[in-house]
């Protein structure tokens, strides 16, 4: 079966609406995996971001059909159009 799977890149912050939008959209079967953005100052917000050059990211990974994940990226980028936030698709097949 060919999947793609969908990598959700957002600011802990949101973690929680994300959670709540795949859960309200029927997913609910997805992994979360902490994870540090490394980036210039100029992307970094707190002090303690500035002097570590990092800042506090999660990760969301779905598998899911192409026309899937096209609808509920747009769902997702709607409902959290002013904040950071990454989405990438990638092919996968299960073996």
């Amino acid at each position: 079966m060919l999947l793609r799977g969908m990598d959700i890149y957002f600011e802990i912050a949101n973690k929680d609406i994300l959670v709540d939008l795949l859960l309200e959209e029927g997913y609910d079967d997805f992994y979360f995996f902490p994870c540090k953005r490394y980036s210039a100052g100029a992307f970094l917000i707190s002090a303690e971001e500035q002097v570590s050059a990092r800042r506090d990211f999660g990760l969301f990974r779905l598998f899911l059909h192409e026309t899937e994940a096209v609808v509920l990226a747009a769902a997702i980028k709607k409902e959290l159009k002013d904040k950071t936030i990454r989405i990438l698709i990638n092919e996968q097949k299960e073996l």
